[in-house]
């Protein structure tokens, strides 16, 4: 569904990259016009392949990097970010993201410290440090390196309730904290970056709050899904995968998917797994070792959201979480 979609004065310009890689199929940007200026929605990846692509496209549709007026961002993750230094450097144009991802997507070596302590206190707490370490390594690079990898221009916050470009800012948080829907009331587009995804797995990220708190990560992604769900929809435009129309049939296997997957981890630890990596091998077995970071982030995730629903229970003993069936 690479083809423009128009509505009234309206119009979407879908870029869709395609890749191979799990469920995502693809990486997603879109030139929205809403009649009088043209926007980015989020800035894809940055690689040789996808600058071409990205170049390509817009040839296809008869427009150019110099005609576009801004950049918005759904969050701040970088398959969402790629192309934006490189459309800055050739033309001076505003970027908006929500307040959150302001140092997140400035690698402010504060804030890439913090995030680093953190997941180091988080992984020893749960009693999965040994397999952390690449993880970790890779926090200590990127802080040393960070400007490499920082956008190399103001970003412009944007909060729950703000408009721009005739779309309705909405925070969606629990994929990050950061993500947010841009919502064209009059055409009833919804632009949702990674909060819902057809098909697709839940999408929480473990993360912290400012006091370097664990987030309740998957609590936030239920309500994002069900805020999305009760606004009407005519199209959804996801950051990944293709552009689909039936959200509140897609958001409730979600949904479902949540609550299957909470009684999973409870009878996981019912039947004798007490332990963060005792959990997370009977529920994955191999796959922990090759996906760490995004396993873990599930099942820490799912451990917070049994607790806070009171099927669980968790105790420190000799230095590690140890969770029991309430």
């Amino acid at each position: 569904m690479s083809a423009i979609i128009k509505q009234g004065n309206k119009t979407v310009y879908p870029i869709l990259f395609e890749v191979n890689y799990g469920q995502m199929k693809s990486i997603n940007c879109y030139l929205y016009h809403d009649g009088q200026t043209l926007t980015l929605i989020d800035g894809g990846f940055r690689t040789e392949k996808f600058d071409e692509y990205f170049d390509l496209k817009l040839a296809e549709y008869g427009l150019s990097i110099d005609e576009i007026d801004r950049i918005l961002l759904t969050h701040h993750h970088e398959d969402h970010t790629g192309q934006v230094n490189r459309i800055v450097e050739r033309r001076n144009i505003p970027v908006y993201a929500h307040h959150l991802a302001l140092e997140r997507l400035h690698f402010d070596k504060t804030y890439l410290q913090k995030k680093r302590d953190f997941f180091m206190r988080l992984y020893e707490d749960y009693g999965c440090t040994k397999f952390a370490s690449d993880r970790l390594e890779k926090m200590a690079k990127t802080f040393l390196e960070s400007d490499k990898y920082k956008l190399n221009t103001e970003i412009h916050p944007l909060y729950g309730g703000d408009s721009i470009c005739g779309m309705k800012v909405i925070e969606v948080p629990g994929h990050s904290p950061d993500s947010i829907i841009f919502y064209d009331e009059e055409t009833k587009w919804q632009f949702v970056g990674d909060l819902v995804l057809n098909p697709g797995s839940t999408n929480a990220l473990i993360d912290f709050d400012e006091d370097l708190n664990l987030l309740p990560t998957v609590a936030q992604y239920e309500q994002s899904l069900l805020k999305c769900q009760a606004l009407d929809a005519s199209l959804i435009f996801p950051g990944h995968q293709q552009p689909f129309s039936n959200h509140k049939i897609v958001i409730d296997e979600k949904l479902n998917r949540i609550a299957t997957k909470c009684e999973r981890i409870v009878e996981v630890i019912k039947d004798g797994h007490h332990q963060a990596l005792q959990i997370a091998y009977a529920m994955y077995g191999p796959k922990l070792q090759k996906e760490f970071p995004l396993v873990m982030s599930e099942v820490i995730g799912f451990l917070a959201y049994a607790e806070s629903k009171q099927k669980i229970s968790k105790t420190m003993k000799d230095g590690e979480w140890y969770f029991e069936r309430v």
